[in-house]
């Protein structure tokens, strides 16, 4: 689990910032601040890892989860041009204790960036630490618990995909994931039913339902009070797969553009959260998407639980449907989640991020100036156009 990570001269973020987390942890606040920016540091380096699979090399720009650019796109636009991209990670119940990554440019290859330099200091007093100043001509790093690390984070952009009417069968990634729009979904859910695959126990809604596939139609019906799933082409003679739904306890089946966006739109998320396994990364963005205010809510306490699995959880979101959806699972006595164990950090007009702490009244002591306060600003406008 990720304890702290320290950001320098990497986009919006020049000097040193430090932004510590938890098991469940909530990013929002004013757009264009720097929340999806710290969520793209752990994700650049985790595209970086996937394209060795063992080492982290150098730093991929544009890969499987984001296209950022450039170097010039990511590094700090005032930051002079010799000073290196810095990465500190700090961790929390893994074999190593910290790592600390510098990133050069590449002045051949705009598109990647040189690994300068990694530390790695390994958890336990007596442990030796692991130094390497990386040379040009070899910068081949092997550092196999972190890259572990970054190669089992799960992301789901807010670019996902809508209602499909098909997907082709395809050879699933070596770490079982969703893709970053979903694009893995289907072919997952197949393969989970060809393999009787089960979830988390923790995570089992309704009687005798372990499967994935049986657990994904359990929590779709909750957020959404209602579903039914079929995949359909599994036999080996077709290329494709294709899904149907219900958003009806019956047994009318649809294609999913006749059943609504929402049910698309969650469908990977949910997914996400039955098949990671504990000591791995999730990282959503705008889970509200396409849903009315109960069904976010219920999206909420079903990450809660995911992050009482000893799944770290990432959300970025616009929604206090959301965030209290989280603040109820971090009290809920019945999710072994501690309130104290949810982290909200609030970015405000400054580009600066003010940690938030919930009591164990579920109250928000240092709730800043417009920090989810626009319905009350928005009543007293109400109230004051309507005076006679």
């Amino acid at each position: 689990m990720i304890k702290e990570l320290q950001l320098q001269n990497f986009k919006c973020f020049q000097r040193s910032t430090t932004f510590e987390f938890s098991k469940l942890n909530l990013l929002t606040g004013i757009n264009g601040r720097g929340k999806s920016s710290l969520l793209q540091a752990v994700l650049v380096l985790s595209q970086s890892v996937r394209e060795d699979r063992i080492k982290l090399k150098k730093l991929v720009i544009n890969g499987d989860l984001l296209s950022l650019g450039n170097f010039d796109d990511i590094k700090n636009s005032d930051t002079p041009r010799g000073d290196n991209i810095r990465f500190n990670f700090k961790f929390e119940s893994i074999s190593i204790q910290e790592a600390k990554i510098e990133f050069s440019e590449n002045l051949d290859e705009a598109l990647q960036a040189d690994l300068a330099k990694m530390e790695v200091i390994r958890t336990g007093e007596n442990a030796p630490n692991e130094t390497n100043s990386v040379d040009p001509l070899d910068s081949a790093i092997d550092s196999l618990s972190f890259t572990n690390f970054l190669n089992k984070i799960h992301f789901v952009s807010a670019d996902r995909l809508g209602p499909v009417k098909y997907v082709d069968k395809t050879n699933l990634p070596n770490f079982l994931h969703v893709g970053s729009r979903g694009e893995h979904t289907i072919n997952i859910l197949a393969n989970t039913i060809q393999n009787n695959e089960k979830v988390n126990d923790i995570l089992y809604r309704g009687n005798d339902a372990e499967s994935v596939i049986q657990q994904t139609a359990e929590w779709l019906g909750y957020i959404l009070e209602g579903a039914k799933i079929d995949i359909k082409g599994r036999e080996k003679e077709s290329s494709v797969l294709y899904m149907l739904l219900s958003n009806r306890n019956d047994s009318h089946r649809y294609k999913p553009a006749n059943v609504g966006f929402g049910y698309s739109y969650i469908l990977p998320l949910i997914v996400t959260g039955l098949i990671a396994k504990p000591g791995e990364t999730i990282i959503i963005e705008n889970p509200e998407a396409h849903l009315h205010p109960r069904a976010q809510s219920k999206i909420a306490e079903f990450f809660a639980k995911v992050a009482s699995c000893g799944v770290q959880v990432f959300i970025e979101s616009h929604s206090e449907h959301i965030l209290n959806g989280l603040r109820i699972g971090a009290l809920n006595p019945e999710i072994a989640i501690n309130y104290d164990e949810l982290a909200i950090h609030y970015f405000n007009e400054s580009f600066n991020s003010e940690k938030l702490t919930m009591d164990d009244n579920g109250k928000i002591p240092n709730w800043p100036n417009g920090f989810f306060d626009q319905q009350e600003i928005d009543l007293a406008n109400i109230f004051k156009f309507t005076r006679k």
